[in-house]
């Protein structure tokens, strides 16, 4: 089964590059800066359950797609403000019985694929993962959250993701072939933007966010906004399941930051359309000033980036 990865940071490269190492058939289509890194050094992951290199990672540039035959299956990793211009990038690589499977954040990138092409080439995924790219373009796990839920975009399991579950199971990640992947999809949601507000709006860790006075309990209402919207939308959270969530977000001395806010501090593009902008206009008249305010930060941060 010939797999092409769009992309090969801190996501793309982690989950490709450990079923590349497990001897899965994996093409990674990057470009410019990266694409060089790789010729040089290949894909280097530095890892708690051990570090791995792919020293000759298959790569090809979006002029060599034009001429290659589709492949079975896209996993599709940029990020969601890369969509638009991957998907003009893949379009050779997309055959009438190629799957398409994102691992993106939120949810509006499954309506761009759904209209550009139809809901049966869909497979929705979703990874939970701590990881980002250090200066040398290695990729850094910072803890063993390693997560990987695929499935059905209309629930239910069929011939082709049973397929893909062998292909998926290998050592790195743990695969999960769920029946009610939309679900899954919302649950990271709620997760991500939750960590992505507590950072943004306090301007810092975890940790750093909880030890100032109203720290711990900002932290928890930007989580219940979170899970409000969740829940207006059909995907409610009980408390005993919300229990670990409020713990993390709250534990003291915890390091933890989101990836949307590590980009920020970095001065890099941010998902603020994607990942806040779009759940709060999901939001369905739940109040959710706490979202809105980190919106808002995000939203100054990329006009005044732009100047």
């Amino acid at each position: 089964m010939r797999i092409l990865t769009v992309g090969a940071g801190a996501t793309g490269g982690y989950y490709g590059g450990r079923l590349a190492i497990a001897g899965r058939d994996v093409t990674f289509l990057v470009r410019g800066k990266r694409a060089e890194q790789l010729r040089q050094k290949g894909i280097e992951i530095v890892s708690p359950l051990g570090n791995a290199k792919l020293a000759d990672p298959k790569l090809i540039s979006a002029d060599e797609l034009k001429s290659t035959v589709p492949f079975d299956v896209v996993i599709i990793s940029t990020k969601a403000y890369s969509l638009e211009a991957a998907l003009d990038d893949i379009a050779p690589a997309i055959g009438t019985e190629t799957i398409l499977l994102p691992i993106l954040n939120g949810m509006r990138h499954i309506d761009v694929l759904v209209d550009r092409y139809g809901r049966d080439r869909i497979v929705p995924g979703t990874v939970r993962i701590v990881s980002d790219m250090d200066a040398e373009g290695r990729i850094i796990q910072m803890t063993k959250l390693d997560a990987f839920t695929y499935g059905e975009l209309d629930g239910g399991r069929s011939p082709r993701t049973e397929a893909l579950l062998p292909i998926f199971s290998v050592f790195g990640f743990t695969t999960t072939l769920s029946d009610n992947v939309i679900g899954a999809l919302w649950h990271k949601w709620w997760i991500l933007s939750t960590m992505g507000a507590v950072c943004i709006v306090s301007g810092g860790t975890v940790g750093e966010t909880v030890a100032q006075p109203y720290g711990a309990e900002t932290a928890e209402a930007i989580l219940r906004e979170s899970v409000s919207i969740a829940a207006a939308n059909g995907f409610p959270v009980d408390e005993a399941a919300l229990a670990p969530h409020i713990h993390r977000m709250t534990e003291p001395g915890s390091t933890l930051t989101s990836s949307m806010y590590r980009d920020m501090t970095k001065g890099y593009p941010v998902e603020a359309d994607h990942i806040l902008g779009d759940m709060l206009a999901r939001a369905k008249g739940a109040p959710v000033p706490l979202l809105k305010g980190a919106y808002v930060r995000l939203k100054v941060y990329e006009a005044n980036r732009q100047k």
